[in-house]
């Protein structure tokens, strides 16, 4: 079991809550539920303007507030409330790669996690997020690749083993 690739890494507070606001950005359905709230706050807006009393224009109106802030707190507030009260976050990460999976040591973890745990691979210019389950994910920083031929041999070891599936 040869390892292919070793990194070693610290996440910042920042860092992490940038990439997990990205993956989330991606995944949920950020546009729509934010075009939904303007509209909602909007129509009851518009209502309350033409002098309706009714009761509807105040529920639009709390609803798409209530909306919009929620999608605020899971993209800017809920990551770094996570990091901070996750331990492991602050860990320094020490992964292998080998042909098999990979070795996950931290300071509270210590795993050979196999290639098949994972679903998927997505990436943007800051990180790797190896997937395994709905909003459930690793992010390797980009940053931590020595060179760009780790990086190009970590892309094409993932993209192997998880095309496979």
């Amino acid at each position: 079991m040869e390892n292919l690739l070793y990194l070693k890494f610290k996440y910042s507070e920042k860092e992490y809550a940038e990439a997990v606001k990205w993956y989330y950005s991606k995944s949920l359905n950020i546009k729509f539920d934010m075009v939904l709230s303007i509209i909602l706050v909007s129509l009851g807006s518009i209502f309350w303007i033409m002098g309706s009393k009714s009761m509807l224009n105040k529920i639009l109106v709390v609803l798409g507030c209530f909306l919009l802030l929620m999608m605020l707190f899971v993209l800017y507030v809920n990551p770094k409330r996570i990091f901070r009260q996750e331990s492991k976050f602050q860990d320094e990460y020490k992964l292998s790669f080998n042909d098999q999976g990979i070795l996950f040591e931290t300071e509270h973890i210590n795993s050979n996690i196999l290639w098949s745990h994972y679903s998927q691979v997505k990436e943007n210019k800051e990180f790797f997020y190896l997937i395994y389950g709905k909003y459930m994910f690793t992010i390797i920083p980009k940053r931590t690749f020595l060179n760009k031929e780790d990086e190009t041999l970590f892309r094409k070891l993932v993209e192997e083993k998880l095309d496979k599936k």
